[in-house]
């Protein structure tokens, strides 16, 4: 037995036209940022395992608020880690739980070297994950 094909009487319209963006939103993101402090830290060893080739690492997984959902924490709560050691602390939750004390050894050198905003900032977190942590 031959079918025919099935045909439409009218043709599929849109119920409304697709709108196309153009221009991208500003950023809404008014988390602290700064490229000389994660300069900074690219130059420190690996808190970790203290290897050299730091590469800034931001607090994840702690479910402090701080990131999440495509959302990466503020750069005073970033901290040096080698690539080996970055990799491993995104895959593994348990190598999480040290990050305050890592954290803690970062921005107190941190705190040594930097003035003004800076300075102010990485005092602002640590006092932020003492408040965390005792709660």
């Amino acid at each position: 037995m031959k079918r025919t094909e099935l045909r439409r009487k009218t043709p599929l319209q849109a119920r409304s036209p697709i709108k196309r963006r153009t221009k991208r939103k500003a950023s809404t993101d008014t988390r602290w940022r700064s490229e000389a402090y994660l300069a900074w830290i690219r130059s420190l060893s690996c808190c970790r395992c203290g290897g050299s080739g730091g590469d800034p690492h931001h607090v994840i997984g702690l479910h402090w608020g701080l990131s999440g959902g495509g959302l990466t924490a503020p750069d005073n709560y970033a901290m040096p880690l080698c690539r080996e050691c970055h990799r491993l602390v995104h895959a593994d939750a348990d190598e999480q739980r040290y990050q305050p004390n890592w954290l803690r050894w970062t921005i107190a050198r941190g705190v040594k070297d930097f003035e003004g905003q800076v300075r102010t900032e990485l005092v602002r977190a640590w006092e932020f994950i003492d408040e965390r942590e005792a709660a």
